[in-house]
């Protein structure tokens, strides 16, 4: 989900391209998730993203890579819409609508299972996320990640704090923070319609993201990517976030992102109290 990928500063979508709604989003979902359901969901997403629909559309997008005609965001944009659309296909059997309100819930309860699971089975069920997200990043950009990552043992929690903190501490800079409002100060919306500035805000948090891959994890020399070891250009924003993965839920590296996010969105002039609103309304 959108929210488990705080390190990539990946947009809100206003609907899950595949999902559905109309009937379907009145039909009563699920109250609760057993830790062992988790298990074989997950266990579906990775079979969908190695061996389904999944592993081809990521392999186009591997494919675009190689063309060199894409620009990253553009296609890590498409990478996390994959993602989203294989968990709606996944949580759709077990009861959840697949859109953007089944997908929050699913999480809702997700995140529940992993709370009341005995350790080893909450263990379990946060490796298993972990690991199929590693396989959409290893597929989508073709790069051995679940090799390499298994030779190079996990990042330290300790380690993951200081690189994140140092991270969240460049994304405030005044430099980053005037690129975003510069880049953001010309609105594209045509009219005052809600679609036009739909559309305004989407390219404000691509404007958001490109400055987050440029400036703050591959600005400067040497990056904050390669100072840890994680190499340059977009492969080495690529080994960050794979590393990264192990750490995902980690409430103080989500408290230094969000601190940091918040000011960036501000930076861009995006009203962050109206998005909040508009993604709730939509989730009703």
């Amino acid at each position: 989900s959108n929210s488990l990928r705080s390190f990539s500063a990946i947009p809100p979508t206003s609907s899950v391209p595949g999902g559905t709604t109309g009937a379907n989003a009145d039909q009563s979902m699920p109250d609760s998730l057993s830790p062992e359901v988790a298990l074989k969901a997950q266990d579906a997403m990775k079979l969908y993203i190695e061996h389904g629909v999944g592993k081809r559309k990521l392999e186009e997008i591997a494919a675009e890579k190689e063309k060199g005609e894409t620009a990253l965001v553009d296609r890590w944009q498409k990478m996390i819409q994959i993602y989203l659309q294989a968990q709606c296909h996944i949580i759709a059997l077990l009861g959840y609508t697949p859109d953007d309100r089944g997908i929050t819930l699913y999480t809702t309860h997700l995140q529940y299972a992993l709370n009341l699971a005995p350790p080893e089975k909450s263990e379990q069920l946060r490796k298993s996320g972990r690991d199929t997200y590693r396989v959409v990043l290893e597929k989508a950009f073709s790069l051995p990640l679940t090799e390499e990552q298994a030779l190079k043992g996990e990042l330290s929690i300790v380690d993951a704090r200081n690189i994140m903190h140092k991270v969240s501490m460049r994304m405030q800079e005044a430099e980053v923070l005037e690129k975003v409002a510069t880049l953001c100060s010309v609105s594209v919306a045509m009219n005052n319609s809600p679609e036009a500035k739909q559309i305004d805000m989407m390219r404000k948090h691509t404007v958001v993201q490109e400055v987050m891959v440029k400036d703050v994890y591959l600005g400067g020399d040497p990056s904050i990517a390669e100072e840890h070891g994680f190499g340059k250009g977009e492969d080495g924003y690529v080994r960050f976030q794979c590393a990264m993965a192990e750490h995902q839920g980690d409430p103080l590296i989500t408290q230094y992102v969000g601190t940091a996010m918040l000011k960036l969105l501000q930076s861009a002039g995006i009203d962050v109290e109206a998005m909040q609103a508009l993604e709730a309304m939509q989730k009703k």
